[in-house]
């Protein structure tokens, strides 16, 4: 799921492009269990193999990084951090209630 389907498109100049300045990403919430993830080392330099550990697919890193308040993750994942990983049921309901536009 790219996160770019949940960003506003807008004309300017006759050219579409997103609205970076509004997104509905800030209503992200989990109702489901989370689950739980410890980061190691070697996922500091791509938070898509947490993903992929945790989900089976590389495209949920940026909800993880959002459900865990992280915007740097180059600077704010260390060793050790345990995660909270949202559960799927919480992306997919969240995908239903407030995609913008589709990829």
């Amino acid at each position: 799921m790219k996160k770019t389907i949940f960003y506003n498109k807008v004309t300017v100049d006759s050219i579409e492009e997103l609205d970076f300045l509004w997104n509905s990403l800030s209503e992200f919430e989990m109702k489901y269990e989370p689950g739980y993830y410890r980061v190691d080392d070697s996922d500091i330099p791509d938070p898509a193999l947490i993903s992929y550990k945790v989900y089976g697919d590389v495209g949920f890193w940026w909800i993880i990084l959002l459900a865990n308040g992280i915007e740097n993750p180059l600077i704010e994942l260390e060793p050790g951090i345990i995660l909270k990983i949202p559960n799927k049921l919480d992306i997919y309901d969240f995908q239903r209630k407030w995609r913008v536009r589709r990829a």
